[in-house]
């Protein structure tokens, strides 16, 4: 029997069907359905790029709080007066080491926070010594004649005021861990009062007169030096600054300091050393030089709490 035309047909278009259906892809599970990324925001035909966060120096425990610090400076070694270049009319001018040391410094710190990278550091201090010797030989000191094997009474008093602006100029961050480097610009002015009474007696012992000698000898100057900060940890850090300017034949300044600080709350110990060298200038008919050293130790109070 001959197939009619109608089942024809219907076989070529089963046939046809199975055909496309051979050739179209699977559709995707819900499992396997790609995910949507978003097309990347466009601006003038260039692809917009979000930049990294810059890193911010740490406000925990870096010392440049509001507070307030007295200190205490176990000073050594004493200054000397010497004879300067001015021209002398007296026949004697004379070199005088005070024969005692100085007596323990006291002093103060106020720290203020200016700007984000900027601390103004205000700080004084105060030193005298007395003591008593004898003429070695004829003198001339500060306009006062003194004769050989006269008995002395001296009296000294260091007087240094700092005011500094710390900069911070840069720093290395790792985790808790900190270094930072800043640049010091600071105006100093150092006085050093001296006086030498010379009590002048009779070939029997008597006294006769008290004649004193007295001048001080003063620097103003602006310095300049670097400070070197690491903080260990919230509670720990230390630091240490230099600082001077020199002008040749005028006048010197040095000043120098290393501290390790434990932070509690509101307050800071801390303790250290501290180096300070000083001339006033040499072509005056006397001058002062001298060089002060010795440990110290403070107590910082922070307005607010870390």
């Amino acid at each position: 029997m001959k197939p009619s035309l109608e089942s024809v047909l219907l076989c070529l278009l089963l046939a046809a069907a199975s055909g496309l259906a051979q050739e179209q892809p699977p559709s995707p599970t819900p499992d396997q359905a790609p995910s949507a990324t978003p097309a990347p925001a466009t601006s003038g035909g260039a692809t917009a790029t979000l930049a990294p966060p810059k890193e911010v120096s740490s406000t925990v425990n870096t010392g440049t709080g509001f507070s307030i610090e007295p200190m205490y400076w176990y000073t050594r070694n004493q200054p000397m007066l010497l004879r300067g270049g001015a021209t002398d009319l007296n026949v004697h001018p004379g070199n005088f080491d005070y024969p005692n040391r100085p007596k323990p410094s006291i002093g103060a710190r106020v720290t203020i926070p200016v700007s984000k990278n900027g601390t103004v550091r205000a700080s004084y201090f105060q030193t005298q010594s007395t003591g008593t010797t004898t003429a070695s030989g004829n003198l001339n000191l500060l306009g006062q004649e003194i004769t050989s094997g006269d008995f002395l009474a001296t009296r000294y008093r260091v007087e240094a005021f700092k005011l500094s602006y710390d900069y911070l100029t840069y720093f290395w961050k790792r985790k808790n861990s900190e270094i930072r480097v800043k640049t010091l610009y600071e105006v100093q002015r150092i006085s050093i009062a001296n006086e030498v009474d010379d009590f002048q007696v009779d070939s029997t012992g008597a006294l006769i007169n008290i004649n004193p000698a007295e001048g001080t000898k003063t620097i103003f100057w602006p310095s300049f030096g670097l400070g070197l900060e690491h903080t260990l940890s919230r509670h720990f850090r230390w630091e240490a600054r230099a600082s001077g300017f020199a002008i040749p034949h005028r006048a010197v300044l040095g000043d120098a300091e290393a501290v390790i600080a434990l932070r509690v709350g509101h307050f800071e110990l801390l303790g250290g050393g501290r180096w300070l060298h000083f001339k006033t200038n040499p072509q005056s008919t006397q001058y002062n030089i001298g060089t002060l050293y010795g440990p110290y130790a403070s107590v910082r109070y922070y307005w607010k709490k870390q």
